[in-house]
């Protein structure tokens, strides 16, 4: 019987399935052989279920067709692409073939899913024997059932644990979801454009869709666009915001497609998807200090309001950009590395500072440690508002909070009542009132953000409680653990040093 999947249970069988299909597949191949696999049985479970729930409400199983599936956010699954005739293969040599048919019905019958999917399971350097045992390895999940952005945390887990351990960087950084939860629970977008203009698998688009379903809001009075600069991404974001149930043909006033994610992927600096559009919302965790970004064509972009960015890290170009596409009422959320908020280089400071005057600047929150799968830098969340009500920057230090999740040593997760919290200081603070808690939060003046050259670290404001002195014991555990945090990942590297060195042996001059 089909059983909801967790997120312990999916890590191994992804595990398991990446280990079938090692081999002269190089990493990326296999994590999109992989995602491929897992969204035709998501498909099938959501088709499934649907279906099910239908005829219960009395329903005739013949007369459902695609605008009453699609209401219900699930798709036409054409007999080729059914889980049961794509298990019939496995074991054949034509299972290849199956995956490639199944991935092509599902284009023809469904008007969405055109070019979503790339058929190319019958490539000769897959293994069919392997690739078999891989559909078999998720046969008995069903997928559907899982209560999160199930696409973007397969690809953050491919990103972690193959390619990041290899040295590659990718831009995608999948968001943990306490971190998107306490944007959407700041800027309460319930109507209006959301827009992320660095997207990735539209995680945050998604779970941004998922808080207004928890609040009861309606989901038909937003609509959501991204940008996503690698093709294979671009196309798996489509791909889950149709899941997800959320539009990807969004229409003008004029009734022109506008696309949520663009016509294309292409890079947000120099190929901008919405040039002219602004946004009510955006929400956004752009690639931390982004080094290669910069093209000579951007020297007279009119999106440098406050001064011309460092070519050597995007954080203030991205900046920038946000506050450019914002809305005359419009607010922003954007996690960024902690850096961000006392830089010097590049005449970041004086872009800092003329932002902060332009009272831009809403709240900037610290963040836990631990929080992100795939980074270990130290990240925090810059909110802007463009109607702010005072000229106070609210100072939140969150580096506190947060629990291991469960059945984790290494990642944590800020707790929901810990979010409610923050979120009560933070409506206080739009309200006109001052803050002042110790260990936590404080509304800092125009006057002293002057005194201290525009840094914006909140512990640098933020009076500390007296339990946050720690003892000479605590300082010594936390140093212990880090000590041994740091002969794990040399050890690591030592393995990955390891397989370097035998991948050079195998090439022939």
């Amino acid at each position: 019987m089909d059983k909801k999947i967790t997120i312990k249970d999916l890590e191994t069988k992804l595990w398991e399935a990446a280990d079938t299909l090692r081999g002269n597949l190089s990493a990326e191949d296999y994590m999109h052989v992989v995602l491929g696999v897992l969204t035709i049985k998501f498909i099938n479970d959501k088709n499934e279920n649907v279906v099910k729930q239908m005829v219960s409400e009395g329903w005739k199983e013949e007369n459902i067709d695609y605008i009453d599936l699609r209401a219900r956010n699930a798709f036409v699954v054409p007999e080729k692409a059914k889980w049961s005739y794509i298990l019939s293969k496995v074991g054949t040599s034509e299972i290849g073939v199956a995956l490639d048919d199944a991935v092509t019905e599902l284009g023809i019958v469904n008007e969405e899913l055109k070019g979503v999917f790339t058929a190319s399971y019958n490539k000769e350097e897959i293994d069919k024997t392997k690739l078999g045992e891989v559909v078999k390895i998720f046969q008995s999940e069903n997928l559907s059932e899982h209560g999160e952005d199930i696409l973007g945390r397969i690809y953050e887990y491919f990103l972690g644990n193959f390619f990041l351990k290899r040295g590659q960087k990718g831009g995608e950084f999948y968001t943990p979801k306490s971190i998107v939860k306490l944007i959407t629970l700041f800027l309460e977008p319930k109507k209006g454009k959301i827009y992320d203009p660095c997207c990735g698998t539209a995680g945050m688009l998604v779970q941004a869709k998922q808080h207004l379903d928890e609040i009861h809001g309606n989901v038909n009075n937003i609509t959501v666009y991204g940008q996503e600069y690698k093709l294979t991404t671009w196309k798996l974001a489509k791909l889950n915001l149709l899941l997800n149930g959320l539009n990807i043909f969004n229409l003008d006033e004029f009734g022109n497609n506008e696309g949520a994610l663009g016509e294309r992927s292409g890079d947000t600096f120099t190929n901008d998807q919405h040039k002219g559009k602004v946004f009510d919302y955006i929400m956004a965790n752009p690639p931390f200090n982004l080094k290669k970004y910069w093209v000579e064509s951007l020297n007279d972009d009119p999106r440098w309001v406050y001064g011309l960015p460092p070519s050597s890290n995007g954080n203030y170009a991205w900046i920038q950009h946000i506050l450019y596409k914002m809305s005359s009422n419009g607010k922003a959320g954007v996690v960024l590395a902690n850096g961000s908020l006392t830089s010097t280089q590049g005449g970041e400071d004086k872009i800092r500072e003329k932002i902060i005057k332009d009272n831009k600047i809403s709240c900037i929150v610290s963040l836990p440690d631990k929080l992100f799968f795939t980074t270990g830098i130290p990240a925090c969340i810059w909110f802007f508002d463009n109607n702010k009500k005072t000229k106070d920057i609210l100072m939140i230090n969150a580096q506190n909070m947060g629990n291991l999740i469960e059945g984790s040593k290494k990642n944590k997760e800020i707790l929901d009542e810990e979010l409610h919290k923050l979120k009560e200081i933070f409506d206080k603070f739009q309200n006109g009132e001052s803050i002042n808690i110790k260990g936590l939060a404080k509304s800092v003046s125009l006057e002293e953000l002057e005194n201290n050259d525009f840094l914006l670290s909140p512990g640098r404001y933020i009076e500390l409680e007296e339990k946050d002195k720690r003892s000479d014991e605590e300082i010594q555990k936390d140093l212990n653990e880090s000590i041994s945090e740091l002969i794990k990942l040399m050890e690591e590297s030592k393995e990955i040093e390891k397989d370097v060195i035998e991948d050079i042996k195998k090439i022939k001059l």
